[in-house]
């Protein structure tokens, strides 16, 4: 089994910690919102103040990635963010932090988090062997599962029920201690400017090279597709999914909450697979599978109310989520040149985003006017479409799979050879 590295925990704890941040955050700071409007549209704005930002500047976030040192752009997102906690948290004990600093924050923390998450996905093939991705990004899916489902927002709700500016008070620290850990860092993860790209200088022509490379790369191309329609699909029954879960299934606000965590465990699951699947079945299929998961699991919530069949179609849904993401991103790190790296990442994040923003409109829409379960029928049957996309292109898959299977091994006898 290969090997992982130091370089790699020191990238795997920079990122739990700063998933515990984002764990507390997502229950923490709309808890400290409804303290201060009881305004639905003013509460949803949070959620435009925070979406907006990263539409408009993901792009141009590519170019920064592959221009600038990737190990500094992670501390000082991460040195950033604790600090604007901290304000933030002095702001909310003097009684100083109106509604309005909570929307510059959503608006800093969806252009910071942008940073942070790009740097972090392109970091990961520089400091971990090729043969080492699958493992690394299941264990990075992992890790944060447990801290986004499990850990940080039932810390977020208890300290806030303690003292209202706890939470960002334990949210800087999380943030400070993910910087020094990106610090500890020690290889270089500066890029040279013409490691597979043309040297673009202006901005635009850097964002529009990027963007050509993802289109001209079949396999890049279809997952960067592909995941665009799962974005959609998956937002279309989360969009309303408290509604399903309190008016359809009758469940309480407790058992929502129990429905999610338990869901979550899908996730788990699918984080221990992920590599063994891969290795039994190749990335082609294992995509194929996953997708096809999914799909059957919208389509079995489509056809019930019993809460248990729900409840383990939607745990196996997350497992297929994290499976699909596993397998998507480790091929991307490895068929994407270091130096386009962020480019290329943004063009799926812009789509992955556009996705889901058209998928809550969507979701939104059916759910009003055909009832809640349809709209799960629909969201399964855009899975279908993706995995079968997915098994139309299935030759390409395998051919790009052994190909890189080839060249890695031919490498790495060169890099023995030449070592002896």
């Amino acid at each position: 089994m290969t090997t992982l590295g130091h370089e790699y925990h020191r990238i795997w704890f920079g990122n739990a910690s700063s998933n515990l941040a984002d764990g507390i955050t997502f229950i923490a700071l709309p808890l400290l919102a409804a303290t201060l409007t009881d305004s639905p549209l003013a509460i949803a704005a949070l959620a435009v103040a925070y979406s907006a930002p990263r539409v408009l500047s993901v792009l141009g976030i590519g170019v920064l990635i592959d221009r600038v040192d990737r190990r500094r752009l992670l501390y000082l997102a991460n040195f950033s963010r604790a600090a604007m906690f901290a304000v933030l948290a002095v702001l909310v004990a003097t009684g100083a932090a109106p509604l309005v600093v909570l929307y510059a924050v959503y608006a800093f923390l969806g252009i910071v988090e942008t940073v942070s998450d790009s740097a972090a996905f392109a970091v990961l093939p520089q400091a971990v062997e090729p043969a080492g991705l699958d493992r690394a990004n299941s264990q990075i899916a992992g890790t944060q599962t447990v801290l986004d489902e499990f850990v940080g927002p039932p810390l977020g709700g208890f300290v806030f029920a303690a003292a209202a500016f706890a939470p960002s008070s334990l949210t800087a620290a999380a943030y400070l201690v993910a910087g020094f850990a990106y610090c500890r860092l020690r290889s270089s993860y500066v890029v040279a400017p013409d490691e597979g790209a043309q040297g673009s200088t202006g901005v635009l022509a850097a964002i529009r090279e990027g963007a050509v490379w993802t289109w001209r790369h079949q396999v890049v191309r279809l997952l960067v597709v592909v995941g665009a329609i799962a974005s959609v699909a998956y937002m279309i029954p989360f969009s309303y999914l408290v509604l399903y879960a309190t008016d359809e299934l009758g469940l309480s606000a407790a058992g929502y909450g129990f429905l999610l965590s338990f869901s979550a465990l899908g996730g788990l699951l699918g984080s221990v697979v992920a590599t063994r699947l891969r290795a039994r079945l190749g990335y082609g299929w294992t995509i194929v599978a996953a997708l096809s998961v999914g799909a059957v699991s919208f389509l079995v919530i489509s056809q019930t109310t019993n809460v248990v069949v729900v409840a383990i179609a939607l745990a196996t849904y997350i497992a297929h989520a994290v499976v699909w993401n596993v397998m998507a991103a480790s091929v991307r790190q490895k068929a994407t040149p270091a130096a386009m790296m962020g480019r290329v990442g943004s063009v799926s994040r812009l789509l992955g985003l556009i996705g889901l923003t058209v998928g809550a409109v969507a979701g939104g829409l059916l759910a009003a006017h055909v009832g809640y379960l349809v709209p799960f029928a629909v969201a399964g049957g855009l899975f279908a479409v993706a995995a079968t996309m997915c098994a139309v292109r299935i030759r390409t898959l395998q051919a790009w799979e052994d190909e890189h299977e080839l060249a890695t091994t031919v490498a790495g006898g060169g890099e023995i050879r030449a070592s002896g």
